[in-house]
């Protein structure tokens, strides 16, 4: 008998038992928690986050899961959607290589919205859940992998509700079946085109539906409503065959429960698409060891691999602060005129601003099929050289893995300093840092909901 992917991942999930899990993967979730909650409540001030907030509240009247950064409470399933639409609300969330991803949104979101409807859920039933949907998200991008993303999918809204499923399917505490139907329910209602990079508020929605998605799957699983029980795997219709011309589906199960993928999913210290890290990490070494003139700059030549150029390497243009995000050499061109790739150089006024639109005239961008022969692993892998009107050549210098990679980590300090960065525009200082211990001292708290208790405004600043 053949082997269900499917349903070895639904048996993960169940078995998944907090004292199992290693002390440096417990570690990592609390990270990860943090960041994701840091940066849904920075997307909270921002305009799609207020339209996502306000929609979500006039949809229904049920006030079960809180919204990030309002004071609104609503169905969890609708505080999934408006929440994972904030996580992933300015390209801050963090991010998984290979999977092409960002798990956070989808499975913290699902998690703790699902949980403060149950109620009763503790800090290690919390984290379990978050790290089973960590597991399993990463787990189903892997296995469509780069050609997932070149046909022109958004991974995230694709990939994301099976993360949101298995998170909100363990809050629940279903079996192997209703797990499996859960899956099955999420898997089929993924949707998400690369499209919206360019410009569209819908991009950020992505993940939010993806969240809503898994807790609507799971939501149904446990009142006995049937999915596809082998929606990974089936050969005519099956998410992984039907998305992907090159799918692995290995990758679903291969050291499951044995190696922990949250430790291979890197938290952004860069407010852009993760496929420009490496760029702006190259660009600003040279500025800081050359310090380099930008007026005197003639040309600056970017090789990367061909997917992260058909990705981000497309010719800019000013057409919103999404664009902009998405593009590497807006990325490039900021980073050495401010030292900077954070917030405040993704502005209406920044993405406009002519010292930066000139700079970014002079970057041209080359896919390297050298850099392609090394593999999926390189993906972002880039060299920078910088050429000067005085025929002074700096670089290339060549960067594979950007800082807040698993290989470049940032330290947890400096997580810390990026979440009091991005949440004291939303909240004082005092709750901040109740935010802060809280999330320090989950496997103590006796439930989450007193988490989402405080996840609310004291101030009100939109971007």
């Amino acid at each position: 008998m053949i082997k269900s992917p499917t349903a070895e991942l639904a048996n993960f999930v169940v078995g998944l038992e907090y004292e199992d899990v290693p002390r440096e993967v417990i570690d990592s979730i609390k990270l990860h928690v943090l960041d994701t909650i840091g940066v849904g409540l920075f997307g909270s001030t921002t305009p799609w986050g207020k339209l996502i907030a306000d929609f979500v509240k006039d949809w229904d009247r049920k006030r079960e899961s809180q919204v990030w950064g309002h004071r609104i409470k609503t169905s969890c399933q609708n505080a999934a959607l408006a929440n994972g639409t904030m996580a992933h609300g300015f390209e801050l969330d963090d991010t998984h290589r290979t999977a092409i991803l960002h798990p956070g949104p989808v499975t913290v979101t699902s998690a703790l919205a699902v949980a403060e409807r149950k109620g009763g859920i503790d800090g290690k039933q919390f984290m379990t859940a978050v790290l089973a949907g960590y597991e399993v998200v990463t787990r189903v991008g892997m296995s469509v992998g780069v050609s997932h993303l070149r046909r022109g999918y958004h991974p995230i809204g694709n990939c994301g509700p099976f993360g949101a499923a298995a998170a909100a399917a363990k809050v629940l505490n279903l079996d192997k079946n209703k797990t499996i139907n859960a899956l099955g329910i999420a898997g089929t209602q993924g949707a998400g085109l690369m499209a919206a990079q360019y410009g569209a508020m819908v991009k950020r929605m992505h993940a939010g539906r993806a969240s809503q998605s898994g807790v609507i799957g799971a939501l149904l699983a446990e009142q006995g409503f049937t999915g596809i029980d082998n929606i990974l795997e089936a050969e005519y219709g099956g998410f992984c065959s039907t998305v992907s011309d090159e799918c692995d589906l290995s990758k679903l199960t291969i050291g499951l429960g044995k190696h922990f993928e949250i430790l291979n999913t890197g938290i952004k210290p860069y407010a852009c698409s993760a496929s420009c890290h490496t760029a702006i990490d190259a660009a600003g070494a040279l500025a800081k060891e050359y310090l380099i003139d930008t007026s005197i700059i003639e040309k600056i030549v970017v090789k990367t691999t061909t997917a992260t150029k058909k990705h981000v390497g497309w010719e800019y243009r000013p057409q919103s602060i999404t664009s902009a995000q998405m593009n590497l050499a807006y990325g490039i061109s900021v980073m050495l005129l401010e030292g900077e790739a954070f917030v405040n150089q993704y502005t209406d006024d920044k993405i406009v601003d002519p010292e930066v639109l000139s700079l970014i005239k002079k970057i041209e961008v080359v896919a390297d099929p050298e850099l392609d022969r090394l593999g999926p692993d390189y993906r972002h892998s880039v060299t920078v050289q910088i050429r000067m009107e005085d025929g002074s050549v700096f670089g290339p210098d060549r960067v594979d893995y950007p800082k807040g990679s698993p290989e470049n980590p940032m330290t947890q300090e400096e997580v810390k300093k990026k979440f009091r960065s991005l949440a004291t525009r939303v909240t004082g200082e005092k709750i901040l840092e109740q935010i802060v211990t809280s999330i320090d001292d989950l496997e103590r708290m006796k439930d989450v909901i007193e988490l989402a208790k405080i996840l609310i405004p004291q101030k009100s600043i939109h971007i």
